[in-house]
């Protein structure tokens, strides 16, 4: 029966018998069922498929099968997710939709053609086609599967060499639409002239809808009701054909209704026919129409009534446009006129409202000129802008869920074979790193573990494995395995979080990102000081880039002064000429000394006037000074000192900005000056955060003899790269962990006051963006340099141990001077505890001695290690 059906497609199913009816029904309905329960299968099997179950493109884990649709629903969606992608997931619904078609117009579907049905199954393919390939460009992968699937991947694939991802991605979209079209009927343009039709129309409704329900529902004068009336009545007599409005004179009251009446209604009035007047009160307007064209309903509208007008029909004239075709310009200015809108005389002045006063004056001179954009009194220094930084370019390789499981049981099975039980509870992947969080079996010390960390990086195939022992706030333990693909963390990420830019202070500094992906933004002014450590080519100089071009995207000139020493003359000489700078770029060690000294000098002073002033920090001097200002009664300078000049006007207190001394390499500062520095570096370091002064040290040699302990008790914050020992990782961080970093930014940052450092990884910043924002800040003024710090010139002398003051005499000279002098020429050796034991006396007396004897020249000054040389002849014996 159903070929029967088929071959005669004209036939209906009104000539079909009672029984042959009945049978299609029973068939159709079995085949919506069939339908129904197909697609339903399909959805579970698709929206419950698990990688570890078996299937076409895998064999499984030998787990019991998880699928909701049992080993076939496995296989059919492994099938079809492999064919399609994400698109299988419509698979399902298309099929309930087939079923419901085929079961509501079977008649109709019988009555397609050949080539009809040929170009829908054309257009079935060629939509499907089309969007699994713009799936598989533009989406993420869906478990171990393409987003297109396998026919998506190989045509996309296919086309990018020829036609690049702009091209491709045009020609998918064509076939996307264009099997559409050919699937269901739908017609694009007329899709869009529909949408241009109703915008024009919606947009013509809603600027004519106020003048409209205005002139319905708005009161007016007698006047500008007869405007209203006379252009509303000529309307209707084009749309009727007929004039009904019967004009009845009646005289006026008073004069002052016709003065009231616009220029527009004047001349509406004067153009009216002789037997209508002006003086019009009752107005009849066209009576309505019914179909037959007859009259219905008379309505006789009085001065006091509310004028009736079809304003749906009168919005479909002016949208047609023909209105103007049967009515003056002038009956149609008048009829659409404001009616509420009172007449002013001439010798009458609105009041300016009192929100409007202030913009009046801000825009107005004092010559009365008007300026139509009012200028600020002090503009605000903006920042240089984000787009002199790269943008990332790159393409993201995402870690999928499966990668991460199979990772996670080989690490469980390798810990297994070590004799660890453990097992994995959570994963975090990041840009660089993944971290694997593991909860050990009762019993199992932490230490085993990271006694077994380059076992596990071999066992892994991994460049490094980390091993965290402590996690703040869970009992579990961390494993840190490298990405196999690894990203570059570019500046222009990290600086424009809002953690950055709604910092408050403007030491803020960005670092780059942790193990998440999340920026890591510090304050300098909460450290209050930084050293920096790491081998060549660990990303130390580019950690320290980021970190100044940081300062300079957060601070201006006023808030931040910098001084800084580079001995290798290379990394900071790039910043040599920017505002911020209080120096030139110090690449004299002698020099170097004399600027640590300036800041030391210059902490002294800050913290005589802020005693003097009765603050306790920066921060609360700068605000005690801006408030004197603002209040028109600025503090004078307590520390000046009355001259024998001619000026005696006292110097009045001024905001002072931050000082950041930057050095690049002071370990080769110490080499050269010695344990001078080293005092300064403590002196600054002990003392100079209350006084806004802060230090980055940076090195590439993290050894005992430049790291000091006198350094490292003053210095709480560390960031250490990458090191070649566990030995020097102790010495920065005072524990292990920096050997197993990757290099290239990837750091260990110690906060102050924690003793668990953040895994971080270092944003990138290249040469070329560090020369755009100089050029960017030398382009806004020119540095302001103070001569004193680098001539070593000051208000204050800054004496260390051993040191005299110019043109002091020496102090009285020991008794066993001449004694120790013979003693250390003679050993040819030279210590403070040589000479105390020599002669029996305190350690005190015995360093008197030792530095008069550096002061007389017979023994060097210490070197890196403390030790002297004898530098006077041995003493000549008689014979």
């Amino acid at each position: 029966m159903s070929s029967d059906l088929i071959k005669n497609s004209d036939v209906s199913l009104e000539a079909l018998t009672n029984k042959q009816l009945t049978g299609v029904q029973r068939l159709l309905e079995a085949g919506l069922l069939f339908f129904t329960v197909f697609a339903m299968f399909m959805m579970l099997a698709l929206f419950s498929f698990d990688p570890a179950d078996p299937g076409w493109a895998q064999t499984g884990y030998q787990t019991q099968v998880r699928n909701l649709g049992g080993a076939v629903g496995a296989y059919l969606s492994d099938l079809l997710l492999n064919l399609f992608g994400l698109i299988a997931y419509s698979l399902p619904f298309v099929i309930a939709i087939v079923g419901w078609l085929l079961f509501q117009r079977f008649h109709e579907l019988m009555k397609l053609d050949y080539l009809t049905l040929g170009l829908k199954l054309i257009g079935f393919f060629m939509f499907y086609l089309g969007v699994t390939s713009l799936a598989s460009m533009n989406f993420d992968d869906i478990f171990y599967f393409s987003a297109g699937g396998i026919l998506g991947d190989v045509l996309s694939k296919t086309l990018l060499p020829y036609f690049s991802f702009v091209g491709s991605t045009l020609l998918f979209l064509l076939f996307t639409c264009a099997g559409f079209v050919l699937l269901t009927g739908f017609s694009w343009l007329k899709f869009i002239d529909s949408v241009g039709r109703y915008t024009i129309e919606s947009a013509l409704w809603l600027a004519n809808s106020p003048k409209l329900i205005k002139m319905h529902f708005g009161t007016s004068d007698n006047s500008d009701d007869d405007e209203l009336g006379i252009a509303k009545s000529r309307l209707g007599k084009n749309r009727s054909g007929k004039n009904k409005a019967n004009v009845k004179d009646e005289p006026l009251t008073s004069d002052e209704s016709h003065s009231k009446k616009s220029p527009a209604a004047k001349e509406a009035t004067d153009s009216l026919p002789s037997g209508m007047h002006a003086q019009t009160a009752i107005i009849e307007l066209p009576e309505p129409f019914n179909a037959e064209n007859e009259q219905i309903a008379p309505r006789n509208m009085t001065e006091k009534s509310e004028p009736f007008i079809d304003i749906a029909e009168l919005m479909t004239e002016l949208s047609a446009g023909n209105v103007q075709q049967h009515v003056s310009e002038k009956e149609i200015t008048a009829a659409f006129a404001e009616v509420d809108k009172p007449d002013v005389a001439d010798d009458f002045q609105s009041p300016i409202p009192a929100q409007l006063a202030p913009i009046e004056q801000s825009i107005s001179n004092k010559n009365g000129q008007v300026n139509l954009v009012p200028v600020e009194e002090k503009p605000s220094q903006e920042m240089p802008s984000i787009d002199l930084l790269d943008r990332p370019d790159k393409a993201k390789n995402p870690i999928n869920q499966d990668e991460l499981d199979m990772v996670s049981r080989l690490v469980e099975a390798k810990l297994l074979d070590f004799g660890v039980q453990a097992q994995v509870v959570a994963v975090y992947p990041g840009p660089v790193i993944t971290r694997f969080e593991l909860d050990l079996a009762p019993g199992i010390k932490v230490n085993k573990i990271t006694s077994l960390s380059k076992d596990l990086a071999r066992a892994l195939s991994a460049i490094s494995v980390r091993v965290v022992e402590v996690i703040p706030g869970k009992s579990v333990i961390g494993l840190e395995l490298p990405n196999k693909h690894r990203e570059i963390v570019y500046l222009s990420e990290v600086i424009g979080c809002a953690a950055f830019e709604e910092s408050p202070s403007p030491l803020a500094m960005v670092l780059g990102t942790d193990i998440a992906g999340d920026p890591v933004v510090v304050d300098l002014g909460k450290m209050p000081h930084l050293l920096v450590a790491g081998t060549t080519g660990s990303g130390k100089s580019v950690g320290v880039n980021t970190m100044i071009v940081s300062l300079l995207y957060k601070s201006t000139p006023e808030d931040v002064r910098m001084i800084m020493i580079d001995p290798k003359m290379l990394e900071l000489s790039v910043y040599e000429g920017i505002p911020h700078l209080l120096a030139e770029v110090v690449t004299d060690m002698k020099d170097a000394a004399n600027a640590l000294r300036w800041c030391v000098g210059e902490m002294e002073r800050r913290y005589k006037v802020m005693s003097a002033v009765g603050v306790r920090n920066l921060k609360g001097y700068n605000k005690k000074v801006l408030e004197a200002i603002a209040a028109g009664e600025p503090l004078i300078d307590p520390t000046w000192q009355p001259n024998d000049g001619m000026d005696q006007t006292p110097p009045m207190l001024e905001k002072l900005p931050s000082i950041v001394v930057i050095v690049d390499e002071f370990a080769d500062m110490m080499m050269i000056v010695g344990k001078k520095v080293e005092e300064l570096i403590a002196r600054i370091a002990q003392k100079a955060r209350a006084a806004g002064i802060h230090l980055i040290l940076a090195t590439q040699r993290p050894s005992v003899d430049v790291i000091t302990g006198l350094i490292k008790a003053n210095i709480p914050t560390r960031m250490a790269f990458q090191v070649s020992s566990g030995l020097n990782s102790r010495t920065i961080l005072d524990q292990q962990g920096a050997e197993q970093l990757l290099g290239m930014g990837d750091m260990l940052y110690l906060p102050p006051g924690t003793g668990v450092p953040t895994r971080v990884h270092g944003a990138f910043v290249d040469d070329h963006e560090v020369h755009a924002v100089v050029k960017d800040w030398k382009s806004r003024g020119e540095p302001n340099y103070v001569e004193e710090i680098l001539s070593g010139e000051h208000d204050q002398d800054i004496l260390l141990p051993g040191e005299q003051p110019e043109g002091s005499e020496a102090e009285e000279v020991d008794a066993l001077y001449d004694e120790a002098v013979n003693f250390v020429t003679e050993k040819r050796r030279v210590s403070i505890s040589s000479v105390q034991r020599q002669f029996r006396i305190g350690y005190n007396r015995s360093a008197r001695i030792v530095e008069q004897m550096e002061l007389q020249g017979v023994v060097s000054t210490p070197g890196n290690n403390g030790a002297r040389e004898v530098l006077a002849p041995p003493p000549v014996r008689d014979f």
